[in-house]
């Protein structure tokens, strides 16, 4: 597995307990709104943030892509 595709799944996995969704709804979040993309896109950004920020990152990324 690569580090890009290993961080995806931490990722998610950081954002379903945060926001206390399952993995079936957070899955279906990031592929509506294009998540998968946009992590592997910055992964070497992202991956030097700590969880709270990722998530939040997302947040800000789902919010911009709703425009």
């Amino acid at each position: 597995m690569s580090r890009e595709l290993a961080f995806l799944v931490y990722c998610m996995e950081r954002y379903r307990h945060f926001k206390g969704l399952s993995g079936a709804d957070v899955a279906r979040l990031f592929d509506e709104h294009g998540v998968y993309r946009y992590i592997i896109k910055y992964f070497e950004s992202l991956h030097t943030m700590g969880d709270h920020c990722i998530v939040q990152d997302i947040d800000d990324y789902i919010s911009g892509s709703s425009d």
